[in-house]
């Protein structure tokens, strides 16, 4: 099993969004950036990460992969 470490939490206030960035523990090579709700705090951090990682993984579980077509 995975461990993702959460490394930040960002506001861009101009466009009123939030984001966490993630690291994966076993590989820091590996990173994630996720958009989470605008003003979350440190406190709400993990749980809004959670939610955002939850959403993504339902979102790619249903995506159809499609491949180019091939060059004629």
């Amino acid at each position: 099993m995975s461990k993702m470490l959460l490394t930040h939490l960002n506001h861009d206030l101009a466009n009123h969004k939030s984001y966490v960035q993630f690291v994966w523990a076993d590989d820091p090579s590996k990173r994630l950036g996720l958009e989470v709700p605008f003003g979350t705090t440190l406190a709400d951090a993990e749980r809004e990460a959670v939610v955002a990682v939850k959403a993504l993984s339902s979102e790619l579980a249903a995506a159809e992969i499609e491949a180019p077509p091939p060059p004629s």
